[in-house]
């Protein structure tokens, strides 16, 4: 099928695709399949409904739509009417909406009908004016559309214009908008389809949040500019059972979800035998530190072979930097660690040691980008955007690796969040892994805690157990002698404390990744004891 001519932006696929293609399928949703035509024809009501409520080119649009066609209308919508989108997760409370919309000065925020009120509220208790806040429902504003003469303009976007304004997890500290172009998103979706080797033909299924970047940019925008086939799930999933159901239903070729997402199938699946995922190609594990155990794991269990594969990606390059080349086996470090693979088309990654110079093999430092595809900075932040790049205008990524002596490249943890115990820098993912391989153990988490005392930084870990009440205290303790057990039999120390607790208790970003300082914070200030969660220590 002939496809669209050149392209310096996706709109400009999408409305060839709109006008060209409008009978083919641009995704499925629900049970319904969505076309080009359809969705074309909202994203300009959408654009014409800003521009007759006063949204005009530049303005900031917060979204706080869940995955579904009124995300993607509303989005591109933006776009089509010169505005800038700023997504945030539907599950984010009122006022972290409201800190994001202040922080990005919004214009508007869009969300379903029944957030903009609980908006206009939480402006009420902070004492400012509601009517600021500009909060608005998806249906107002394509009503607004029809209520007044207003067309989407017919102008094609500045490639070099600011698409996006992607908000940080915030898993190492406070969110930052990270500013990405409409060169940038079509240089990063170029590069991953030449890396993985995705072609038309391929089927993405992906429950990931549209919000953020794996879920927007891989698992949408590039089947959008191929016209490959999108079964979308929503991102409130709260059976991963539906995913497999929808690969092996739909014959997905394409998918991708954090390590954590393919270790609880592991656990919900009791029968993987009826799941029939041989079609296959690509189960990309991404987004948080990927566990050797998960990979080989989740081939076992599904009869898979080479389908399984480590990528690496952030937000600052858009998305997608490295992965591990498809129908390959992944290369596993003598450290349990596995690599990200090679990076894709364009990018180049090097290691930065203390004082800014190469660093030998083997030895940790941090890892350097570059690529066309990188954010030019963070939003109305000039001084974090300084600390971004290095002198060479390289992306400073605050993630630390090494390579082997065949130029494998290893993740060992965050910057902030690596461990400095007796001399040694620990990794929580290492960590992690260790103590999750305990039977009663749902979830670890790893932080540094220096009290000051002789003994400097120690490692504090802390579990979830599987079960919702507390054991005997006699089994509590047996089951922290368990973990510093683990802990030494892997790294040869000791934790400086083992803390088990209630289920779903370790603080997480919305997409799944531990938030070590967020529980760092509530272990010192006694939060986390005063919450009731803490089974261990009494």
């Amino acid at each position: 099928m002939t496809g669209p001519p050149p392209a310096a932006t996706l709109l400009e696929v999408l409305q060839w695709r709109g006008r060209e293609q409008a009978s083919r399928s641009a995704f499925l949703f629900a049970g319904r399949e969505h076309t080009f035509g359809e969705l074309w024809a909202a994203i300009e009501g959408f654009a014409a409904g800003l521009a007759a409520g006063g949204v005009e080119p530049g303005d900031r649009v917060v979204l706080v739509l869940p995955n579904g066609p009124a995300f993607f209308a509303a989005f591109y919508g933006c776009q089509r009417a010169g505005a800038v989108p700023v997504p945030v997760f539907p599950e984010s409370g009122a006022e972290r909406v409201l800190d994001l919309a202040a922080a990005c000065g919004a214009r508007r925020v869009v969300a379903g009908e029944e957030v903009p009120g609980a908006l206009r509220a939480a402006a009420r208790e902070r004492g400012c004016d509601p009517r600021e806040v500009g909060a608005v429902d998806f249906a107002a504003v394509t009503a607004a559309a029809g209520r007044r003469e207003s067309a989407a303009p017919e102008r094609a976007p500045d490639p070099g214009a600011t698409a996006l304004l992607q908000y940080t997890s915030g898993s190492t500290g406070d969110p930052k908008g990270v500013v990405i172009s409409h060169r940038n998103l079509v240089t990063n979706v170029g590069q991953m389809i030449a890396g993985m080797e995705i072609t038309d033909d391929d089927v993405f299924v992906s429950w990931l949040p549209v919000q953020h970047d794996m879920g927007l940019v891989l698992m949408s925008m590039v089947p959008f500019f191929l016209a490959a086939r999108l079964v979308l799930l929503p991102s409130s999933l709260t059976d991963v059972r539906q995913w497999l159901d929808a690969i092996a239903v739909h014959r997905g070729t394409f998918t991708a979800a954090p390590d954590f997402a393919y270790r609880l199938c592991l656990r919900a699946v009791r029968d993987p035998a009826r799941y029939d995922l041989s079609s296959l190609r690509v189960a990309l594990d991404a987004a948080e530190p990927v566990r050797p155990a998960t990979l080989r794991r989740f081939e076992e269990a599904f009869g898979l072979e080479r389908v399984m594969v480590a990528g690496y990606g952030l937000a600052e390059a858009t998305v997608g930097v490295s992965m591990q080349p498809a129908g390959t086996a992944p290369v596993i470090s003598e450290r349990g660690l596995v690599a990200i693979g090679r990076p894709f088309p364009g990018v180049r990654i090097t290691l930065r040691g203390d004082a800014g110079g190469p660093v030998a093999v083997g030895e940790i430092g941090e890892l350097v980008v570059e690529s066309p595809a990188l954010t030019s900075g963070y939003y109305a932040d000039p001084e974090a955007t300084a600390d971004l790049f290095d002198g060479a205008g390289r992306l400073r990524t605050g993630d630390l690796g090494y390579r082997d002596a065949a130029g494998n490249l290893f993740l060992v943890g965050r910057s902030k969040n690596v461990i400095l115990q007796a001399g040694r820098n620990l990794a929580p993912q290492e960590i992690e892994e260790a103590v999750e391989s305990l039977p009663f153990v749902r979830r670890a988490a790893a932080v540094g805690i220096d009290r000051g005392r002789l003994e400097g930084e120690q490692a504090y870990v802390f579990a979830e157990l599987r079960r919702a009440r507390p054991p005997a205290a006699e089994t509590l303790r047996e089951m922290a002698t368990d973990v510093v057990e683990r802990f030494h039999r892997r790294l040869g120390l000791r934790p400086g404390r083992v803390c088990l607790l209630a289920p779903r208790t370790i603080p997480l970003t919305p997409n799944g990744k531990i938030r070590h300082p967020a529980l760092r914070a509530a272990w010192l200030d006694g939060s986390l004891r005063a919450s009731g969660r803490l089974f261990f220590p009494p």
